[in-house]
This record gives structure tokens, sequence and C-alpha cells, in this order.
């Protein structure tokens, strides 16, 4: 008998995947409306599912998926349409799925109930007959015009929908045709009609005997809004109210593209048809344990590396030009470029499109914007920009946060908006892109902006800061309020945000990755925010700097200057040290007095001194020495040191010692109460 266990990694993946399609599918149809392509991606999706839990003994899941094919089959056999109450059926199948599957990951067993959506799925309601393939042959009829078809297509991406109308006017009206005329008029105040396929009465009739006819309207209304109205018009029996796509006004294109699949074959294991123009890209599937592993060896490779690069220094002072040395510098420089590539090789493995992170965001975004009554567009740009696995996973909730606090305090409502001049729909952007060997991630809404003056009030009263100080913030200064703890300027707390309690912690958990967050805010117009990170965290280059014959290393994506000043340009203001570079005032701290290191004498020397930046503030930060750049391995302190303030990790040196690895969030933070 086949142990399945061993395939249960197998098959967790495949049903993330397969999870996530169906997520995107469902949006697609809520955005675009309903595709032929759309519903075989979703039928497959529920179809492989359905076979692989069926293998692997979870019934639960099989029933859900089974539920859903059925339907998904209906809707392609034109028996049914597929609705937005459907699409918020799938929806919740989907999320109950998503808890099976965090059920099946921790216990292997199912636990979460079904019934109820089972109950849901099998409803004979949705199966309304509506002559789906009629409808589609009208397509062939339109012959619109080129400057028609542009009119549509800029209509649809400026969020307007395509509905087919079909009316099936009462048994007992006598004047069809008429009847019809008012219908087409009255459709005409609700939408644009493109298209209309009515019986008309013949010369010899008074009247038709046809109770039925069809139309393609346009509208930006709602599709149960528009259900409504029609129901509610005099004479008419019933309505079939169908969204559709601009791609099936054109069914000879798709006729191409469609494949039919019997019951007993998988459509993921169907012969595909052979596109020779695409080159086949070959890639396995590597368990990410075997890739930390992998990262660790370079890792210690590159300590290596430095160490013999040190020992070629010393043995070259101690024995001058040597033969034998010399060989052993050549052979360092080949080490050197040999474990720069591997790295780079190793990192480029590491390295994962931010795309899987975006994927989240549709679906949050749509449930958020419904619960809070606003319409929300969300443009996701630069989905293929590369960043280190684990930054992904880390960045991720103050990516949330972010959204979060962008569509419940950000975009206003759609009447507010209106009143203001706005489009009823909101903006949320979503970009990223590479900067300076950094990534650059942007929130970027177009709601109300960020209200300085009452994040000023509400700091005073709170007794962050005086009166007297307020009035001397600037703009960024005041802005920068926002990241204090449980300060907010939400007028009242939400189920989504507005208790205050995580900016701040938006902050710091960008910070311990040696990244940077910038806000600007326009009031009306809207507010940026700008997430800066390096590209891993497994390998960084660091400044090294010995203070007390101590060596520490600053991330270099956190320093902005380094300078050298006399003890005499130093001056203090109310006790606190400053020092002014390039007419810019900057607090001075000493790394010993955060640290807790004594002070060496410095006599008339200069000062070496590391001008550290967070968003626009900039801290100076004096040490003892400056060794110069290096590439460093981040190494855990591990669990029996545990968090300390100011300390990210630690690394070895050349020479064998240990080196702490600085955090400058957690160094600002001493440097304000030293």
């Amino acid at each position: 008998m086949v142990d399945m266990t061993e395939y249960q990694s197998l098959y967790m993946e495949e049903l993330d995947e397969q999870l996530q399609l169906m997520e995107e599918e469902i949006l697609r149809f809520e955005k675009s409306g309903q595709s032929l392509e759309g519903i075989q991606r979703l039928f497959r999706a529920a179809h492989t599912l359905k076979g692989s839990s069926a293998a692997m003994g979870y019934e639960k899941m099989k029933q859900l998926t089974h539920n859903m094919e059925h339907i998904l089959e209906q809707v392609r056999n034109s028996e049914c349409s597929l609705t937005l109450e459907m699409a918020t059926l799938f929806f919740r199948c989907v999320d109950r799925m998503k808890e099976l599957r965090s059920e099946i990951a921790s216990s292997k067993q199912e636990i979460s109930a079904i019934d109820d959506l089972i109950a849901e799925l099998r409803k004979e309601d949705w199966v309304i007959l509506n002559q789906q393939s009629e409808q589609l042959d009208y397509a062939s009829q339109l012959n619109l015009s080129d400057d028609d078809w542009q009119s549509l297509n800029r209509r649809v991406e400026g969020g307007e929908r395509i509905f087919w109308v079909r009316v099936r006017l009462q048994d007992q009206c006598e004047m069809r045709t008429a009847r019809f005329h008012v219908i087409e008029s009255l459709l005409g105040e609700l939408a644009t009609v493109v298209w209309s396929e009515k019986a008309q009465a013949s010369e010899n009739e008074a009247e038709t005997t046809e109770a039925i006819a069809n139309w393609l309207v346009i509208s930006s209304e709602q599709q149960e809004i528009l259900d409504a109205t029609i129901k509610s018009w005099f004479d008419v029996d019933t309505v079939q109210l169908r969204n559709c796509s601009l791609s099936e006004l054109a069914p000879a294109a798709q006729a191409s593209d469609s494949v039919n699949y019997d019951d007993g074959v998988n459509p993921v294991t169907a012969p595909a048809v052979a596109h020779p123009e695409k080159s086949r890209v070959q890639s396995i599937r590597v368990n990410v344990d075997r890739l930390e592993q992998l990262m660790n060896l370079v890792g210690e490779l590159v300590i290596d590396q430095t160490r013999i690069k040190q020992m070629e220094k010393e043995l070259t002072t101690k024995f001058g030009v040597d033969d034998t040395v010399q060989d052993l510098g050549q052979l360092s420089d080949h080490f050197t470029r040999i474990i720069g590539e591997l790295q780079e090789s190793v990192m480029k493995v590491r390295m994962l499109p931010i795309e899987q992170l975006f994927n989240r965001f549709p679906r949050m975004i749509r449930d958020l914007s419904q619960s809070l009554d606003k319409e929300v567009e969300l443009v996701l740009e630069g989905k293929e920009t590369e960043l280190d696995r684990t930054l992904i996973e880390e960045i991720g909730d103050p990516l949330i946060h972010l959204i979060r606090n962008a569509i419940d305090h950000g975009i206003e409502a759609p009447s507010v908006r209106r009143n203001l001049g706005k489009p009823d729909k909101g903006k949320l952007l979503i970009r990223a892109s590479h900067e300076d060997n950094q990534v650059l991630i942007v929130v970027e809404d177009d709601g109300a902006g960020i209200d300085t003056q009452r994040l000023l009030q509400k700091a005073v009263s709170r007794g962050i800061i005086t009166s007297a100080e307020a009035e001397l913030y600037s703009h960024k200064e005041a802005i920068d309020l926002i990241f204090h703890p449980g300060l907010s300027t939400a007028s009242q707390v939400s189920d989504v945000s507005g208790r205050g309690v995580g900016m701040d912690i938006v902050r710091a958990g960008i910070e311990k990755m040696n990244g940077r967050i910038e806000i600007d805010t326009v009031i009306g117009k809207g507010t940026s925010v700008k997430i800066r990170l390096p590209l891993t965290l497994a390998i960084i280059t660091g400044l090294m700097v010995k203070i007390s014959d101590s060596t520490f290393v600053i991330p270099m994506s956190n320093v902005a200057e380094i300078v050298r000043i006399e003890p005499e340009a130093i001056r203090y203001v109310k006790g606190v040290p400053i020092v002014t570079i390039r007419d810019q005032v900057t607090p001075l701290v000493w790394l010993h007095d955060c640290l807790g290191y004594p002070k060496q004498t410095q006599g008339n020397r200069h000062i070496p001194v590391v001008i550290i930046g967070r968003a626009e503030k900039r801290y100076a930060l004096a040490v003892d020495e400056l060794l110069g750049n290096q590439e460093i391995v981040i190494k855990s302190l591990g669990a029996f040191v545990g968090q300390v303030e100011g300390v990210a990790g630690a690394t070895i040196l050349g020479n064998g010692k240990v080196a702490l690895i600085l955090e400058v969030g957690g160094i600002i933070r001493m440097m304000g109460r030293a």
C-alpha cells in the first residue's frame, strides 16, 4: 500500500497554487465580466483540486470542489450564467478551503463544516436557462464599426460593464411591439443600447406573436439594480441579465481557444496544443530548507575568503615580496572572484518576483472596499521586480497595514468624493521597482491625505510635544508624528484600523530589515508611502567602525554620509551636542554612550562621524575609527542571547573575531535616551 504522507507537501503546494488561481479568476470576473477562457481556467482548477483531494483522502475538500465544478460545468454548457452572487459564494468556498488547508497543515484533519456551503451550491436557483448560446450567436450580427469597438473598449476600461438583456413579456400583454419599443426607450435612460433584436409585426399581421426580445447594453449601474429596475416595468414577465466581456462579442475567435474535456479526463493532463514560437522554461521544485543550507555554506565561504585576504596581508607584511606569498595572493584573487559569482548565483535562486506578494492584495482590497462601502480601483505595477524570499515574507504585514489605512482613512466614500469633484472610485497604486541596488515599494492613494494640523493637535493634547514645539514643526516633522505609538488622526475606531497602534510597528519592522520608510501627503490630494529595502538580508555590505578596540558593523543601506569633524565644530543646544553639516543642523551622539563603552581621549584629532538617516531626519554617530566597507554574512544571535536593542545580528571577521551588526532603528531610539 502506498504511503500518501510522502505526497503531502506536493499536495499542499498544488492546493496553494490552485486556490490562488481560483481567487484571481473570480476577481477577474467581477472586474471584466464572464469569459469563456476564465470559466475554463476556473473549472480546471476546481477539477484538479477535486482529483488530488480525493487521492489524498480529504473528503470535505473534494465535496466543495466537486459542487463548484458542477456549477461551472453548467456555465460552460450555457445552462446558466456566472453572476455576482455566485462569485461571492465561490469566494466563501475559497475562504473555507483555506481554513481546511490550515487544518490539514497543522493536524492533517479537516475540521471546519461545509454543509452550509454545499447546500447553497446545490440550489436549483443557480440553473437559469437563459439561452446563452443563442445570445452568443447574436454577436455575429452586431456589425459594429471600429470606432464603436474603440468606444466600447474605452468605456469598459473606465469601469462600465456590458450586459445581455433578455426580456419576456407576460402572456396577457396584447400590444407587444409597442411595449418592446417602450422598454427600449426606458433601457436607453438606464444604459446605452448597443444592439437590439426585437420581434417586429409583419405587414399582414396587426401585432407580433413573439414575447421575447434581446438587447446588448453598456452601463455603469450594478447588475442587481438593472435587474430589479427592468423587472418592475409594466408587462414584463421575466428578465435574464448577463454580464459579458468584449472578447465574448467575437465568438469566432473564442472557438479556436475552447477545449472540451470528458468527465474522465483531467484537464491538467489533457494534451496541449503545441506553440512552437514559445520557448519552454524548465524548472524544478526545491525545498526552501535546502536553499537556506546552500546560502549558509556560501556565507561560510565568504567568511573564509575574508580570512584568506587577511592572511595574505599579514604574510606580505612579515615576509615581503615572496613567490609563495604572491601565489597565495593570486589564489586569493581567483577564490574571491569564484565566491562572488557563486554568491550572486545563489542570491538569484533565492530571489522571487514580488508578484506572489502582490497577488494577495486584490481579494483583500475587494473585501475591504465592500465592507466600508467604498469603490477602489487597484493598480499594481512592477510585479516582476525580484526580492529575496525572506524579505517578501517579512514585508507582507507592513504592506497590508498600509493598504488598510489607505482604504479606511485615505480614500473617501463615493458621496464625499463626488462633492469634492473627484471620481466616485478611488485609486490605490502599489508599485515596486529597483532603485540604486535597493527595492522601492510605493503605496499611493488619491484620498484625503494626512491632516498634519490635527496630528500636531493630537500630539500636544497627549503631551507628546508642547504647543511651542508644535509651532516650530515642519511639514515633514509633523508627518513623522504618525509613527508615534498610539497617535492617530482617525475620528473613530473601526474594525479595519484607527487605534493608532500600527504605524510605529510598521516602521520598526521595516527598519529591522535595514529598510527606510518615508511618507508624503497633500491634504485633499492623497498620500504616498515609500519603502526602501535591501535586495537581501543574508549577505550585505557593511561599514566597519571601531570604538574602544571593539569592531561594529553599520549596514551601508542606512549610511547617508561619512565625514570627519574637528572637536571645535561641536556645539550644544540645551545640553544636546549638534554639528552643522552643509547648513543642516544634525544631533550628535557618541556610539560609546549608546552601547556603554568608555570614550577614548580624542585630543585635537578629527572625529570620524557616520551620518545615519531615518526618512528626512539625519543623526550623527561619532566613532573612534573607520575601518572601511566589507561584504558580511549576517548570523543570528540565537535564542540564548535573544533580541538585543540596537543589534541586528553578528558576523565573523577575517581575523576570526565576532563583530556585532547594528540595527539603526534601535540605535536611534537609544540616541534619544542618551
